[in-house]
């Protein structure tokens, strides 16, 4: 069995990584900086084992924490963007007390999980690992779909509607979507105690698809009503987007990351040393709405 210890559950990834990383044979314990507001957050049954610590602020429960036999560590991005400075500092930090904590267990081996958005300020946190000395490698993932996602939360305000409002030039961008979970069976299957040590390498989705298809996939799963499309331009369908479907700023921003940011990825590096089925999109859609 592999002991795991994983940090960054405020996020979308890590959150619903403390529900679906654990198997019997990986042994999960997630840190939460506030467990009571973690608890009222989550809405599927957490599997691994939950500690209340901020890695921001040491303090007893962060010099008190011990735990053994570990096997490595995995540090998902906790904020919203790299290229802040302020934010920036707070991620190195928390990064930094986290490879702290492995260390004091006896565990030199850490997997940064970063996004395509963050890919161009990586070096900072790169820096910090190498100074740290620890064994590390810095996976950058494309975008991922699945239940709560800020794609199906989009998708889901749209199917409210008979009549969709769209962006030709977004409703035809093609991109790679990572199903949610097959990312957490991709980090049990690797073999990262001896491969992929001090590099970067990508993950992205095997399928490519554009969104009008991909939110087709999501409507057939979710509801059988027919939609009107209208073409808008790029002003309107930011302006219709917000104010239609009733989708929350921080959301909206979040998706013209992905939109601008999204790419195709290499994954040769890590199929040379492992290989790995992702779940068909359209399976998945259904699986995970």
């Amino acid at each position: 069995m592999k002991k795991v210890l994983i940090s960054g559950l405020n996020t979308y990834l890590g959150r619903r990584a403390s529900c679906y990383l654990q198997t019997k044979d990986f042994d999960v314990t997630g840190l939460v900086r506030n467990l009571s507001i973690f608890n009222k957050i989550v809405k599927e049954k957490v599997t691994a084992k939950l500690f209340e610590l901020d890695l921001l602020r040491k303090g007893p429960a962060y010099d008190k924490f011990q735990i053994s036999d570990l096997n490595f560590g995995i540090y998902f991005t906790q904020v919203p963007s790299l290229d802040n400075d302020i934010q920036l500092q707070l991620e190195l930090l928390g990064l930094r007390n986290f490879v702290e904590i492995c260390k004091r267990a006896g565990n030199n081996r850490v997997i940064y999980v970063a996004r395509l958005m963050d890919e161009h300020f990586l070096e900072p946190v790169r820096n910090l690992l190498e100074v740290l000395r620890v064994q590390y490698t810095i996976v950058v993932k494309s975008s991922v779909i699945g239940k709560e996602s800020v794609l199906n939360r989009i998708f889901g305000k749209l199917a409210k509607r008979q009549t969709i409002f769209y962006w030709n030039w977004v409703a035809s961008l093609k991109f790679h979507p990572l199903p949610l979970l097959d990312v957490y069976r991709w980090l049990r299957e690797m073999p990262w105690e001896n491969n992929f040590i001090s590099e970067v390498i990508y993950l992205g989705g095997h399928e490519e698809v554009t969104f009008r298809n991909l939110f087709y996939q999501f409507l057939s799963s979710t509801s059988n009503t027919q939609k009107r499309e209208i073409g808008v331009n790029k002003f309107l369908a930011k302006l219709l987007l917000s104010r239609f479907n009733d989708i929350n700023k921080e959301d909206i921003d979040e998706f013209r990351r992905v939109l601008y940011y999204e790419k195709n990825v290499d994954n040769s590096t890590w199929q040379k040393v492992q290989p790995f089925e992702f779940t068909p999109l359209k399976a998945y859609v259904k699986m995970d709405t």
